[in-house]
């Protein structure tokens, strides 16, 4: 008897094995299938017959979220993870939910933790990676592009990381090799050519940088960004006359586009039309209130007119906007002191100092600033650190523009 009721035992379990093997199969067709909420619903059947599986869990959580629901989504893979800590899906898709809720930490924070549980998954990476650099976090990023072109070197998307990573921290040469790598393994992607073309700009060559915009052009006539980037290499080119005719184009063709008014703008004041570029940089501003690089152009436009006082609004408005804008407080010091407020000239040139040590130009101002307070000691020692810093950038002898204030280099606007 006692065979007997071990023989019906082992069969029903085997019968309650092959039903929960069902139940996921046909899970999983319809997921395959595109019908979420079927799909999800046989996974909750799946789950509550093995309430202790935690792929099932994930699984929910996944389907909650591409059904919008994102706070169910989160606790089901937060609920994976209890079950089983090191469950690397669960702990990819609790980051990307929460990174989607705007929950920028604890979302960097589980992509890590899924990098160090399966550190080859090219998609773990590339998906880190993409946050930190979004955070501005570049060296971090560039660090986890860097692993996945190892891990995935076929897949661009790692390649275009790598150099926009790279770009932002000034490493233009490998900034070029990475974008140049994303372009040849995916010619026909037009974003990755776009960057490419702005890192030559930021080499100085822009003939080089208008084949690749032109490229993108030939295989779509329309495309906008690569329009506006054959404007920005003519103006790098010093074209001036042939960039304003064709920002002038553009601003009548995309009437409602900030960053064509922006450069519609640029090419205007390299023309020494200053009123015109005001106008124009102060179209764009009503397009878009929060272009940064607009409100720093204007100023330095203020202040080729004589404008200190405009000037120092504009700059005050660009760092209200991005805090981290060093040539911003630099022009910002330099208005004021102009204006004779040297207190607060004082405060925005050791802002621009702390931000970016790297450049003489605040110094020497904020020496001029102690000497006019009386202070000789600290303006000499800030006179000395100007000629140290002075002497280091000309040693580099780099092709890019490295000082601030009214003779930088204008920003692009990026798209």
């Amino acid at each position: 008897m006692r065979l007997i009721w071990l023989a019906v035992w082992v069969v029903a379990l085997a019968g309650a094995a092959e039903q929960r093997s069902s139940l996921r199969q046909q899970a999983q067709a319809l997921k395959a299938a595109g019908r979420a909420a079927d799909a999800l619903r046989a996974f909750e059947k799946a789950a509550a017959a093995e309430p202790k599986d935690a792929a099932l869990r994930d699984e929910i959580g996944f389907l909650c979220a591409v059904l919008g629901r994102q706070d169910e989504a989160v606790e089901h893979f937060r609920t994976a993870i209890e079950l089983q800590p090191g469950y690397a899906p669960a702990h990819y898709h609790l980051g990307v939910a929460l990174w989607l809720r705007q929950e920028r930490e604890p979302a960097v924070s589980a992509l890590r933790e899924a990098v160090r549980l399966n550190p080859r998954d090219s998609e773990y990476l590339f998906r880190l990676g993409t946050m930190l650099y979004e955070t501005g976090d570049d060296a971090g990023a560039l660090a986890q592009a860097q692993v996945g072109t190892k891990v995935a070197p076929l897949r661009a998307e790692l390649w275009n990381l790598a150099g926009m990573a790279a770009q932002r921290k000034g490493d233009l040469p490998a900034a070029r090799a990475s974008f140049e790598r994303a372009v040849k393994l995916k010619p026909e992607e037009s974003a990755y050519r776009n960057a490419l073309g702005f890192a030559l700009l930021d080499l100085g060559m822009a003939p080089e940088a208008l084949q690749q915009f032109r490229a993108i052009l030939k295989r779509e006539p329309e495309n906008q960004t690569a329009l506006i980037n054959v404007g920005y290499a003519q103006l790098h080119s010093g074209n001036y006359d042939e960039a304003l005719r064709h920002f002038q184009a553009l601003a009548a063709k995309y009437p409602g586009d900030a960053v064509v008014r922006y450069d519609l703008g640029l090419a205007l004041k390299q023309k020494d039309q200053l009123e015109e570029a005001k106008a124009a940089f102060g179209e764009a501003l009503q397009l878009d209130p929060e272009m940064v690089e607009a409100y720093y152009t204007l100023g330095i436009t203020c202040w080729q007119m004589g404008d200190a006082e405009a000037t120092a609004e504009a700059m005050r408005k660009a760092v209200a906007r991005r805090p981290g804008y060093a040539e911003a407080h630099y022009m910002l010091g330099t208005a004021l002191k102009q204006k004779g407020d040297l207190a607060e000239a004082a405060k925005a040139l050791e802002e621009a100092i702390r931000l970016n040590p790297e450049t003489p130009g605040p110094f020497n101002a904020l020496a001029q600033i102690r000497q006019l307070q009386g202070d000789r000691a600290a303006s000499k020692v800030l006179f000395e650190q100007a000629a140290v810093v002075k002497k280091k950038l000309e040693a580099a002898q780099t092709k890019r523009l490295g000082t601030m204030g009214p003779e930088s280099a204008l920003p692009a606007v990026r798209r």
